[in-house]
């Protein structure tokens, strides 16, 4: 869909315009909650927000900016408030647990959030915006690979290439959370992460330990 304006950068808006953005971020979380990321229309927005048609437009162009600019506002408080939990760490063994615990807590606790991660990441990396899912996952991943080098070269963690560590510490975790997402509520429905939480962390710390 073409857009019928470019849409305005969240940085540059006044308190009143930046306001009507959340409004309609919160108008699409909520929808494709709802309906699912493929069934967002502009149509879908306009009546739960309020907001004008043009109004949608102006701060984000069309609907995929809708759906990217929305992906990487909770990317970026996903990764803030992970990131949070391993500042706080002193030790190789904490900061692993960290990552699990701090990750699996913040789906857990925002369940929407995180379901609209996995089903927007799609969209968004086959979308215009495809380069900015790519420098961000590259600037989450340089973070974790500076955070493991000083373990690894210390003999805290095994010596493996610090590329491949975040993967076996993160990747239990995130396939239990996408699989407990996508199952359906009743019958079949998966225990919540939290049930598996600590055996989470200590098979990512096993997977990496000296």
């Amino acid at each position: 869909m073409a857009s019928r304006t470019s849409p305005t950068p969240a940085s540059t808006v006044p308190p009143e315009l930046s306001n009507r953005r959340q409004d309609i971020l919160d108008a699409a979380l909520a929808c494709a909650t709802a309906h699912g990321v493929d069934a967002l229309s502009i149509e879908h927005l306009r009546a739960h927000c309020g907001a004008s048609v043009g109004s949608i437009y102006h701060h984000f162009g069309n609907k995929e900016g809708v759906v990217a600019a929305l992906f990487f506002d909770i990317f970026k408080a996903q990764s803030r408030s992970v990131q949070a939990q391993l500042d706080a760490a002193v030790d190789a063994q904490g900061g692993v647990r960290a990552l699990v615990t701090g990750y699996l807590d913040w789906v857990v606790a925002q369940p929407a959030q995180a379901r609209f991660l996995f089903q927007a990441r799609n969209p968004v990396a086959t979308g215009p915006r495809a380069p900015d899912l790519v420098l961000a996952a590259q600037q989450r991943h340089q973070a974790l690979r500076t955070w493991f080098e000083p373990h690894r070269a210390s003999g805290a963690v095994r010596s493996l290439p610090c590329e491949l560590l975040p993967s076996l510490v993160m990747g239990p975790v995130q396939s239990y959370c996408r699989a407990w997402l996508a199952a359906p509520d009743g019958l079949g429905a998966l225990p919540s992460p939290d049930t598996y939480r600590e055996e989470l962390a200590a098979a990512a710390w096993r997977a990496v330990r000296t």
